[in-house]
């Protein structure tokens, strides 16, 4: 080695720099390796992660379809309404500035600040947007809007809600839309519901759900750091809702429920129903249950109390009277009584019985209304005058079993297929019913034996007998037509943006097992119900309405056996008399004479009707 200056040269590198670069270059190895990583195996993940910062799905809500009458008079509407929402992964990051939002936010929507701090921040998807109010008034919508560009995260988007014309009138057909319930939220979604989407609940909003509620779009928009959309760069338009024309008539409906709630008011009874139909077709041209409802209480948002009050209501008014309240037939379940014993050849129409004013079954006595005899009658004379003795002979000769099955014949029993929810179908009780339904392990007991009590207060439409307005009118619609029972229906055809997609079509669901001859007998009894020399025809003198057709009244014992009971009213028509076009039944709850309750309602109906036949069947 030499010397230089007494001084020998360190080396270049020394052990530590050695240690220390090696472990630079381990690091920038490291590093590299890494960044080849993100750029080539995670490249695709985490640029679809970036994207997702800035790109958002949207659902685009379809409107529903509107609802009109037969004639185009629109029954519904959409309105606009606006809310505010929140996507919580748009809030600011600065803990101050968001929380100086939270406590603005919590102000406008009505939360307190800790629980609206506590679902927005802990929810599960924080890209989703979170409703904290709905139906924004005009003058909160304005505020908010200024307000937008300092609030990151915000938005004020608007919906479709949907407004009922006339809801006391119409509410119980068109029923109303509103959040999913829990327990349906796995099944609509699976079906593309949105879980804050608005569904038909009851009425014909229900029943129609499929045909109104139309098809979703889509839209991926760019948003910027506030959440607010700066682009859209795809969409899927929404389709609407297809358009449904009912069978009802707006003018008809509407005299329908005018006549029934004068009625009501006029006798001091305060609850009823009526359904008037096409006995040709099915259509339904009017159906009213009253005391009725504000459906749109509902679809804005119904306060505890208002739901309150309409649950604890006496009268009810949330019950569809029309096709879910269930009430004894009374008197006129007699026409399915007298086709029975002239079709089984138990009596002929010229037969004639005696009309004592009451009758003696085992000890037990049986009376009819009247308190003195009425002498001997045939069929037709029976059914004009309303002789319960008549009728009790004459079931007690067709019998229980042969009787229900007539009664079943006639669409007693069945729920209408009609296109609503909750229709009800009555029962049919005979012997067999009884034992099954008795309840006591004894069949051989009191509570299980059908006796023949059971069998004549059944011919008169007591006994354990139930029906509703629905088919009552369904019923007498098979009496004016000849015998074909008819499907009832609420939708004369569907629309999809101007074009008719289908046109309802007459259904026949059953024909009654008696000839022309017996059914015809039947319609005459019917007829002279209403004519001179009997009373009832005082109602059509008084209104001005001939009384080309055939009706039938019927005051309906309820809640227990014995003289001194509770009734209901009944008045079932049918007219014009030869080529009948309208058939109706009206029930006034709690009403104590039919013939002077119900029927002048009837009356009252027909009269609209036959003043308004050119532009109700325009």
């Amino acid at each position: 080695m030499i010397e230089l200056g007494g001084i020998a040269p360190r080396p270049r590198w020394s052990l530590r720099l050695t240690a220390s670069a090696a472990a630079a270059v381990l690091v920038m190895g490291l590093l590299a390796g890494k960044l080849a990583q993100l750029q080539i195996t995670d490249g695709e993940h985490l640029a679809a992660l970036a994207q997702a910062n800035t790109v958002r799905h949207v659902v685009l809500e379809a409107d529903r379809g509107i609802i009109y009458d037969r004639h185009g008079v629109a029954l519904v509407q959409n309105s606009p309404m606006s809310s505010l929402a929140v996507v919580p992964a748009g809030l600011p990051s600065d803990g101050g500035d968001r929380t100086r939002e939270l406590v603005e936010l919590a102000h406008v929507s009505g939360v307190a600040e800790p629980k609206l701090a506590a679902e927005l921040l802990t929810a599960p998807d924080p890209f989703g947007a979170i409703t904290l109010k709905t139906n924004l008034s005009q003058a909160e919508y304005l505020a908010l809007s200024e307000r937008l560009p300092e609030l990151p995260g915000v938005s004020l988007p608007q919906r479709s809600v949907r407004t009922y014309v006339d809801p006391m009138v119409f509410g119980h057909v068109l029923g109303y839309v509103g959040p999913i319930d829990s327990s349906q939220v796995r099944q609509l979604e699976a079906a593309g519901y949105q879980p804050d989407e608005l569904v038909g609940k009851v009425g014909v909003e229900a029943g129609l759900e499929s045909l109104l509620r139309g098809t979703d779009g889509w839209a991926d928009v760019e948003v910027d750091a506030r959440g607010q959309v700066v682009k859209v760069l795809a969409t899927q338009p929404a389709v609407a809702g297809d358009a449904v024309y009912l069978t009802l008539d707006a003018g008809l409906q509407k005299a329908t429920a005018a006549a029934l709630a004068a009625g009501l008011a006029r006798d001091d009874k305060e609850a009823g129903a009526s359904v008037v139909i096409d006995p040709r077709t099915g259509e339904v041209l009017a159906m009213v249950s009253l005391p009725g409802y504000d459906t749109n209480l509902f679809t804005h948002g119904i306060s505890q109390a208002d739901y309150d009050r309409l649950l604890k209501d006496p009268q009810k008014p949330l019950l569809n009277r029309a096709i879910a309240g269930q009430y004894a037939p009374g008197s006129t379940f007699k026409m399915v009584t007298a086709t029975a014993g002239l079709q089984e050849g138990k009596i002929t129409a010229q037969t004639l019985l005696s009309c004592p004013p009451y009758i003696n079954v085992n000890g037990w006595i049986y009376h009819n209304w009247a308190s003195y005899s009425l002498g001997w009658m045939n069929v037709a004379k029976a059914l004009a005058t309303s002789c319960d003795t008549f009728f009790y002979q004459v079931a007690a000769m067709v019998g229980d079993v042969t009787l229900a099955r007539y009664a079943r014949a006639y669409g007693f029993g069945q729920a209408k297929g009609i296109e609503m929810p909750g229709v009800m179908p009555g029962l049919v009780p005979d012997r067999i019913w009884k034992q099954l339904a008795c309840g006591v392990p004894d069949l051989n007991s009191d509570a299980c034996r059908w006796s023949e009590g059971d069998t004549i207060t059944f011919g008169i439409g007591q006994s354990y007998l139930l029906t509703t307005p629905l088919n009552q009118a369904v019923y007498v619609a098979a009496v004016a037509n000849g015998g074909r029972v008819l499907r009832p229906t609420l939708v004369h055809l569907v629309s999809d943006a101007g074009h008719v997609v289908s046109k309802q079509q007459t259904e026949v669901t059953g024909t009654v097992p008696a000839s022309a001859d017996n059914i015809q007998a039947v319609r005459e009894g019917m007829r002279e119900e209403i004519n001179r020399p009997y009373n009832m025809n005082y109602w059509f003198r008084a209104a001005g309405v001939p009384a080309d057709g055939g009706g039938k009244t019927g005051t309906a014992q309820w809640g227990g056996s014995g003289l001194d009971l509770p009734t209901h009213a009944w008045f079932v028509f049918f007219a014009p008399y030869a080529q009948p076009e309208l058939s109706l039944s009206v029930f006034v709850e709690r009403g104590e004479l039919s013939e002077v309750e119900a029927a002048p309602i009837g009356v009252d109906i027909m009269k609209f009707y036959r003043d308004n036949v050119g532009s109700i069947r325009a």
